[in-house]
């Protein structure tokens, strides 16, 4: 493989790793991308804009204070910006990690259970078993999980688009060019900066693929690619969900609506296997982040963990989820999205297009100090 192209490898596996711990449960199903965009109808896009900006300066920053830095894992990246407060973006990251987690991994046994009659704790049992076996196996097979996952869901979701649009352009047209909407422009430009912004905690689980960049230009291409595969897909999603507007936005799972909706039951069967697939996808992400974070603290006291013990920590990590979210806890804390959202603002981004940037720009600026964190 020649040397261009390896380069522009290693920034897609960046990418698709963001990408499939991003898609998941919300914007698999679609309701994330109706709650914080397609509600509002035609100021949707301007949602869409706000929030791929707000994507491509976090996740460019991000990339190259891990690469400039040598931050492979959270706790490294947080002290280039944070310092000694970096506990702050610690406490942060498991908090909103542990909701997504038992959110996803509920919600991909119940997937099966309602849609295919495969009882829950079969559904669990399967999450549980796939995510501890792709820890053990190790970064390459996590990657390729993801890659196969990338590839399918796009291939799924390209047939589901093209099929929809044919039907439903005329009428999302009309409601486009009427200027249907919902709300105020305000509100949906505040809607599509949290949706990034909440979301920015799945940048954590490719930090580890950084080590095989070069220089910045890495940094760009694997920006680029990121914000084409998830605004892309978004902006496609909310022009298909305007030709159901507003009857789209009370539906608990929008895209099994819409497939319903159109007849296509043979598309029914790849969406929820795909939808199961991504769901798996984002669990692994954020337990993968969360084992980076172990394994960069037992490294500081010259341990390691092993493959054995980062599979038994995934497989312990979901059970916790998954009996918390049957609890109900989850369902509580999970409606404080949007006020994580604004955790990660203060303790993430402001830092980062900050203090993280000033540094990228003078490596040398008080050096000693921040060696110090």
């Amino acid at each position: 493989m020649p040397s261009w192209a390896r380069r522009v490898w290693y920034a897609a596996i960046t990418a698709i790793i963001i990408q499939s711990v991003w898609i998941g449960g919300g914007f698999g199903t679609g309701r994330e991308i109706v709650e914080f965009i397609a509600k509002y109808g035609v100021y949707g896009g301007a949602a869409i804009v706000v929030a791929a900006i707000v994507l491509i300066i976090a996740t460019y920053l991000t990339l190259e204070v891990a690469r400039k830095f040598r931050a492979y894992d959270y706790m490294s990246l947080s002290k280039q910006f944070l310092w000694k407060a970096w506990p702050l973006f610690d406490i942060a990251y498991i908090v909103l990690a542990w909701i997504v987690i038992a959110v996803v991994a509920a919600a991909a046994a119940s997937i099966l259970e309602d849609m295919v009659g495969i009882p829950y704790i079969v559904g669990a049992a399967i999450v549980i078993a796939v995510v501890g076996l792709l820890h053990f196996f190790g970064r390459k097979a996590m990657e390729a999980f993801w890659v196969v996952g990338t590839i399918g869901l796009y291939i799924m979701y390209v047939v589901i688009w093209a099929i929809t649009l044919s039907v439903v352009w005329p009428k999302a047209a009309e409601n486009l060019a009427h200027g249907v909407a919902s709300g105020s422009l305000s509100s949906a430009l505040v809607d599509g900066f949290k949706y990034t912004m909440y979301n920015l905690l799945v940048l954590v689980p490719a930090l580890q693929s950084v080590d095989r960049y070069k220089d910045y230009k890495d940094s760009i291409i694997a920006t680029i690619i990121t914000t084409v595969l998830v605004y892309g897909a978004a902006t496609v999603i909310w022009l298909c969900f305007m030709g159901f507007y507003p009857e789209i936005i009370p539906q608990p799972v929008p895209w099994y609506f819409v497939l319903k909706k159109l007849g296509i039951a043979w598309a029914l069967g790849l969406y929820v296997f795909w939808i199961f697939y991504t769901l798996m996808e984002t669990a692994l992400g954020m337990i993968y982040g969360l084992v980076r974070r172990i394994t960069a603290q037992l490294e500081l006291r010259g341990r390691k963990l092993t493959r054995k013990h980062e599979a038994l920590i995934a497989v312990i990590t979901l059970i916790i989820a998954l009996v918390t979210s049957q609890a109900g806890i989850v369902a509580l804390v999970a409606k404080g999205y949007g006020t994580m959202a604004w955790v990660f603002f203060a303790v993430y981004f402001i830092p980062l297009v900050t203090i993280g940037a000033y540094r990228l720009a003078r490596p040398e600026w008080k050096k000693e100090f921040w060696e110090k964190a």
